[in-house]
């Protein structure tokens, strides 16, 4: 059962494409629709992507040693749109290193990083994490731990537990409340470290 409930509920871009080349690409040109929309589209897009992978970095260097699963939820006038699948990526710190997919997964993220900058939409990153340990054979696999953090207006604020449980556990187009997980924590989210900007 998905600790994210309701990321299924929200649709990709457009509903149904499985190739991750095709999500990007939908993903650019929804990026590139928003920008035209400003006085400077090429400068917005650049902006964006900016800001997309300082966020992605920060996650990166803030959320520490662990198996996590990422992704973003980005509200707009269709329906809000997440990647096809979450981010799986492991983080050790004691030797620092950070394995992501081979399939360049990340890209997908980064885009839709960039698309809630270039619309201004309020949208949430979801962090599932557990630790990196083989599950113990008494106690079995641990749960997840749920962060979140708001992304708007070019400013990424964390989401205290609540915050995140609440957005979790309700339907996302009606609020209706759904089952809990009970191997399931939720927890407050600190402050991303990010890159400085390009002067």
């Amino acid at each position: 059962m998905s600790t994210i409930s309701n990321l299924p509920h929200a649709r990709t871009v457009p509903a149904g494409p499985t190739d991750l080349t095709e999500r990007v690409d939908d993903l650019d040109a929804l990026i590139w629709t928003a920008a035209r929309t400003t006085d400077d589209p090429q400068l917005a897009v650049v902006r964006a992507r900016e800001h997309a992978e300082s966020v992605f970095i920060g996650l990166v260097l803030t959320i520490g040693t662990g198996a996590h699963r990422l992704n973003c939820s980005v509200p707009t006038a269709s329906g809000p749109v997440t990647a096809g699948q979450d981010l799986r990526m492991d983080i050790a710190t004691e030797i620092p290193a950070v394995s992501l997919p081979a399939s360049g997964a990340e890209r997908e993220l980064c885009e839709l990083f960039a698309l809630a900058h270039v619309t201004g939409a309020d949208a949430t990153v979801i962090l599932r994490s557990r630790p990196l340990l083989e599950p113990d054979a008494d106690v079995g696999t641990p749960g997840y731990v749920v962060r979140g953090w708001r992304l708007s207006g070019g400013e990424t604020a964390p989401i205290d537990a609540a915050g995140m449980f609440a957005f979790c556990c309700s339907e996302a187009s009606s609020g209706e409340p759904l089952p809990l997980d009970p191997n399931t924590r939720y927890v407050d989210a600190r402050t991303l470290v990010t890159p400085p900007g390009p002067d």
